[in-house]
């Protein structure tokens, strides 16, 4: 069983059990007298939350979003006794400045404020198909591509980049020289014999940077060499030269 999954199930089970166990004790209190409205509206949510983790350990979307609500107004509930009337103010600034700076301090987020803002090029979107298996690569090239308006496709390997560049005959692509299976210099040799992708302009990513290397890579019909670790600055300045921008 997949880790997350494993991690999941275990936490609804713990869930249940617990909010089962705190509804059974609050009915047994309104069995003995005890029932107020508070109590009543505190039994109804514990239910709920109980059968809401049930759900969940089944993988139900309604039990996961049922959860997530419930366990919101719980901690409404369980707040609204403490709080002033003149706090409820500052405290929702609090709250306000907290998911600000989570939603701003996601990477995903700060990627459209890197170098420049976030706009496409003059006559509409330019898209570039990044073929390169190493993740850690592609993390830095994407955003990069991205904050300065390029749309971005990615291929793990060369038969995968191929199939992509063939069907969404991107503007440009990033080619890594060592890929599994077909390696980079094959993969710029079938792009370049089909008809259909031969005039997207291919510029290769590696860590060789020797003449040979670069003439090698010139003579099967490559547009632009950049060497690993790519910078972001030579990343753009060399796309845009390719593409004319």
């Amino acid at each position: 069983m997949d880790p997350k999954l494993k991690d999941i199930k275990f936490i609804a089970g713990a869930l249940a059990v617990l909010y089962g166990a705190s509804f059974a004790f609050q009915v047994l209190s309104i069995l003995q007298g005890q029932l107020d409205l508070r109590t009543g509206v505190f039994a109804l949510l514990l239910g709920g939350l109980c059968l809401a983790s049930i759900a969940v350990m089944q993988l139900k979307e309604w039990g996961r979003t049922a959860l997530v609500i419930g366990n919101g107004l719980m901690g409404l509930y369980l707040l609204v006794p403490y709080i002033i009337i003149s706090d409820i103010i500052p405290l929702s600034f609090i709250f306000m400045n907290v998911a600000m700076l989570l939603f701003f301090n996601q990477e995903n987020i700060r990627s459209y404020f890197v170098n420049k803002p976030f706009v496409a090029q003059a006559g509409g979107w330019r898209c570039v198909l990044l073929i390169d298996d190493d993740q850690t690569l592609v993390k830095v090239i994407r955003p990069a591509l991205i904050s300065n308006g390029y749309s971005v496709l990615t291929a793990e390997n060369g038969e995968e980049g191929i199939k992509v560049a063939r069907t969404q005959k991107p503007d440009l692509i990033l080619l890594d020289v060592i890929l599994p299976g077909l390696k980079g210099r094959e993969v710029c040799r079938k792009l370049k014999d089909d008809p259909i992708t031969r005039a997207i302009p291919v510029v290769f990513l590696t860590a060789k940077n020797s003449p040979d290397d670069i003439a090698a890579e010139k003579a099967i019909g490559a547009a632009g060499h950049l060497t690993k670790p790519v910078n972001a600055k030579a990343l753009i300045t060399t796309v845009q030269k390719v593409l004319g921008i």
